[in-house]
């Protein structure tokens, strides 16, 4: 069974250092059945390069980052004190591999199917921030043997939040949306617009996230149609209904 990993890099990372956060993180070696939570020598050396990520080498001499697939890259929104470039890579594997996770960077893991995750956000019993939300929403409905073919590297997705008036909730303008302001997109201030401005439009071009203040992320929604060409041509064109996932 090849199951899809998902893989975060902050600061635009790629290759090679991709490659040593995974096993710093997780055990795993791309492209390897081994893993640290299998062998006695890589569990080792998981923990040394910790400290001195030179010594992956010692336990992947030629990493093979021809199978990642470089999937998005997300800006965090210009409201945040700290901003983030962070890149998604997604990489199959063989079945769901053991991982020895680094207590100081996760408090858990799981193998979990995209759909699974997505509709947990979506009854409340789980909170995922908007990128999440937004990248489940087109792994879990895109064949494994197409994957490649729709990595978004046309663009860098930096949320544009407006706040609605009531309080209760935001909207983060993406990329192709009416209410997207492409003049120095990466730095655009917090917005508040009236209802009226702010809610869906049918017949608008529409790229946008919804979700509640409090908590913060909660039952997140993704919507995505009559995007121009510019945006239609260069993004994954994908079904934004939950209920038809």
């Amino acid at each position: 069974m090849r199951t899809i990993c998902g893989l975060r890099m902050a600061l635009n990372g790629v290759g090679n250092v991709t490659s040593v956060e995974l096993f710093e993180e997780t055990g795993l070696l791309i492209g390897q059945k081994e893993s640290a939570a299998t062998s006695k020598e890589l569990e080792e050396l998981q923990e040394r390069t910790k400290n001195n990520p030179e010594l992956f080498k010692l336990a992947c001499p030629a990493p093979s980052v021809n199978e990642l697939i470089e999937w998005n890259t997300w800006l965090t929104p210009s409201t945040y004190k700290q901003r983030y470039m962070t890149s998604f890579f997604l990489v199959q594997m063989e079945g769901e591999p053991e991982v020895r996770m680094c207590e100081k960077e996760m408090s858990h893991y799981s193998w979990s199917d995209p759909k699974d995750c997505l509709q947990r956000a979506l009854v409340g019993e789980v909170i995922l921030p908007p990128p999440q939300v937004y990248e489940l929403t087109r792994i879990a409905q895109t064949p494994l043997e197409k994957v490649h073919l729709h990595g978004n590297t046309a663009h860098i997705f930096c949320p544009q939040l407006i706040y609605w008036p009531d309080g209760n909730k935001i909207t983060n303008v993406l990329p192709g949306d009416h209410l997207y302001i492409d003049e120095d997109s990466f730095n655009q201030p917090a917005r508040e617009l009236p209802v009226e401005e702010v809610q869906i439009k049918s017949h608008e071009p529409t790229h946008r996230q919804e979700y509640k203040s409090k908590p913060l992320y909660a039952f997140c929604k993704v919507f995505m149609y009559n995007l121009p060409e510019k945006y239609s041509n260069t993004l994954h064109q994908f079904e934004t209904n939950p209920s038809k996932l």
